[in-house]
């Protein structure tokens, strides 16, 4: 089983992002396995120019129902290159490179809640 330095939501999550990525903005992204230090974003696999290098994400902002809007940096630490079953999506982790403290908690919180409901 992996280790994680931190807790995170397992498979999806009710959060969404927005960034831009090169000259592309991105709106509505789904977010996933979001913890305090990072997460996973499913993009459309014409965006895989884009990830190359591990670029930083400009002008990221959270979105969640429940909690305030926050404006984050941070970068992509990985991706999938669309290797999954449907291939229609690219599996990004990003991770946050400044997180205002607000919003860290917001995110443990909504981990632990989270849990919870899976256990």
């Amino acid at each position: 089983m992996e280790k994680r330095k931190t807790s995170r939501t397992s498979l999806i999550s009710d959060y969404n992002a927005e960034f831009k990525l090169g000259d592309q903005a991105f709106s509505r992204i789904q977010v996933s396995n979001i913890g305090t230090s990072g997460c996973c974003v499913q993009l459309p696999v014409a965006s895989a120019k884009y990830l190359k290098n591990k670029p930083l994400l400009d002008n990221m902002i959270l979105f969640h129902a429940d909690a305030k809007h926050y404006s984050l940096k941070g970068r992509v630490a990985w991706h999938d290159g669309g290797q999954n079953p449907k291939g229609q999506w690219i599996t990004a982790g990003v991770e946050f490179l400044e997180t205002p403290q607000e919003c860290a908690q917001e995110i443990k919180e909504y981990v632990m809640a989270s849990v919870k409901r899976e256990n």
